[in-house]
C-alpha cells in the first residue's frame, strides 16, 4: 500500500473540495432555484397576458417604513402621489419582477460576500388575479455558503469574515388600481 506525503495529501484535498463545491453549486442552480423560477415564470406569464400598460400602485418598504403611491403608464412613472421614501426610487411592476429574478438567480450577495454571508435569497407572493408581485421579503441565505469555493477557502486558510450587517427588507404593495 503506498503512503501519501502531505503535499500530495494537501491536493487530494483541496481536488476533492474543488470537485465537491462544483457539483454542490450546480445542484443549487438547478434544484433549489427551480420552485422559485417556475413560479416567477408563470407570475410574469399572468401579468404580461393581463396587458396592463397603465396603473396606480402603492408600496410599502418596512426597511424605511415609508410609502409610495405611484401611477405608471408603459413601464413608465408618470406621476407620484405620495412619497415619504425619500431615497427609494419609485418602481414599476418590470423592476419589482427584475429585483425577484436578480434574487432567484443568485447575483446578489450579502454584504461581506456570499462566502460569508450566502446569497441574498428572496420570499415573493404574487397577486392571483394579476401576477404581480403583492410581496418580496429579501434575506440572507447562510446555509448556503458552502456553495461558494471561498468559504471552503477561508475553512481551510482559517481567515475571517468581516462584519458588516444586513437588514433584510420587505416590499409590499398595498394598493394596487388598473387605469385606462
Amino acid at each position: 500500500m503506498a503512503v501519501m506525503n502531505k503535499p500530495e495529501l494537501r491536493w487530494a484535498l483541496i481536488i476533492t473540495i474543488l470537485l465537491t463545491s462544483g457539483i454542490a453549486i450546480f445542484t443549487n442552480y438547478t434544484l433549489f432555484s427551480n420552485t422559485s423560477i417556475k413560479q416567477l415564470t408563470a407570475a410574469k406569464k399572468k401579468w404580461e397576458a393581463q396587458n396592463v400598460t397603465h396603473y396606480r400602485l402603492t408600496l410599502n418598504y418596512s426597511q424605511h417604513d415609508c410609502q409610495q403611491e405611484v401611477e405608471i403608464k408603459e413601464h413608465k412613472v408618470i406621476a407620484v402621489k405620495q412619497n415619504t421614501c425619500s431615497i427609494i426610487p419609485p418602481q414599476t411592476v418590470a423592476e419589482l419582477f427584475a429585483q425577484i429574478e436578480s434574487a432567484v438567480n443568485g447575483k446578489e450577495c450579502g454584504p461581506n460576500g456570499c462566502a460569508c454571508d450566502g446569497p441574498v435569497g428572496i420570499d415573493a407572493i404574487y397577486d392571483a388575479k394579476y401576477g404581480y408581485p403583492n410581496q418580496l421579503e429579501f434575506r440572507l441565505k447562510p446555509q448556503q455558503r458552502w456553495l461558494y469555493f471561498g468559504y471552503w477557502r477561508s475553512q481551510i486558510l482559517g481567515e475571517y469574515c468581516t462584519l458588516i450587517g444586513f437588514v433584510g427588507r420587505k416590499i409590499t404593495v398595498s394598493g394596487f388600481t388598473p387605469l385606462q
